[in-house]
């Protein structure tokens, strides 16, 4: 009878550790997960940078990556290289249901939102709108509006109207990316 127990014991010992060391994630508690999606984000930034060190044109082949990760891993990656660069920061508990917001940044000691985009087409005039209006509603200094994508005439209009939303795409994105 306490071999049965061993046996168990011993087998269900063996289907935890397959669970926690399983690349099916979902199947992890959530901080496990947020923590893996950060050091996640932290292995971009150094690929990113040694994408950066080997490329003379670093912008399409730094988009390209980028494109290719995981949205949830892109906002993780954007947090740490502000942390990275001496800032601080809060990073959210959950991803979805967030308001609208990706994180919180802190700058000369005002607080800014970030919101991240990973697209490989245009961003949208609304969605600058929508962050300008979550950046009013919670009193921010103002918001750091970072994607992957291409800014259209009708999305700078915007961002004219609202000098609070500070814009990270191309190559100033890839310049914020580089580790100092």
């Amino acid at each position: 009878m306490n071999q049965l127990i061993i046996i168990f014991i011993l087998a269900l010992i063996l289907v935890c550790l397959l669970l926690l060391g399983s690349k099916k994630s979902r199947y992890l508690p959530k901080n496990i997960r947020h923590q893996r999606r950060i050091t996640k984000g932290e292995a971009v930034l150094e690929r990113i940078n040694k994408i950066i060190a080997e490329h003379h044109e670093s912008l399409p082949a730094v988009l390209g990556y980028l494109r290719k990760i995981d949205p949830l891993v892109f906002e993780e990656l954007l947090l740490s290289s502000f942390q990275r660069q001496g800032y601080k920061i809060k990073r959210n508990q959950r991803y979805t249901g967030d308001g609208g917001i990706d994180g919180h940044v802190w700058l000369h000691g005002q607080m800014y939102l970030v919101q991240a985009k990973r697209y490989k087409d245009s961003i949208k005039a609304e969605h600058l709108k929508e962050f300008a209006q979550v950046i009013a509603k919670h009193q921010a200094r103002g918001g750091f509006f970072i994607h992957t994508g291409t800014t259209l005439a009708k999305a700078k209009s915007v961002l004219q109207q609202h000098p609070e939303i500070k814009l990270l795409s191309g190559q100033r994105l890839v310049d914020f990316l580089r580790c100092l």
